[in-house]
């Protein structure tokens, strides 16, 4: 754990470390972050989420590892540690644009009966929510506290590899 704080818990994560889908599926990282466990829920929907802060990728898979950006899962409330429950919407932004996607994902596991109506309605909400908030100013995302802690854990800035 980087910091334990009112806003939730911190926890670094190194480029390299793997990463198991919730198909089973193993990945690995390509750059180092730091994640946000948020302790309260967003104030207008009500919703939940968990959120890293990347450092540029050393060799970056694709453009948006080129330089430092957020990403975000919309998730449901968990009583564990570390842990959440994907609403399938993720969000992302970095100096140069920000998107929410997988609402095909979403719509798809409402559609089957996999996340209900209110659910599904609290993670759409949850997701404009967070891309109103994060888009004017991702570096100052989270009072920029998530950069920091990440150039301090790394002992460089988040823009070098």
């Amino acid at each position: 754990m980087v910091r334990r704080g009112a806003e939730g818990d911190w926890l670094f994560s190194p480029a390299g470390t793997e990463v198991v889908g919730s198909d089973g599926s193993v990945s690995m990282q390509p750059a180092d972050g730091v994640q946000l466990f948020p302790t309260l829920a967003l104030p207008e929907s009500g919703g939940r989420f968990v959120a890293w802060c990347w450092a540029t990728a050393p060799e970056p898979p694709s453009d948006h590892w080129l330089s430092p950006w957020i990403s975000v899962d919309v998730a449901a409330a968990r009583d564990e540690p570390f842990s959440f429950l994907d609403l399938e919407l993720d969000l992302w932004v970095s100096a140069d644009d920000a998107g929410i996607v997988d609402v095909d994902e979403l719509d798809a596991a409402e559609a089957d009966g996999l996340i209900d109506v209110a659910a599904a309605q609290v993670a759409r909400d949850a997701a404009d929510e967070l891309h109103r908030a994060l888009c004017p100013g991702y570096q100052e995302a989270f009072d920029g506290l998530g950069w920091r802690l990440l150039a301090e854990v790394r002992g460089r800035p988040a823009d070098e590899p």
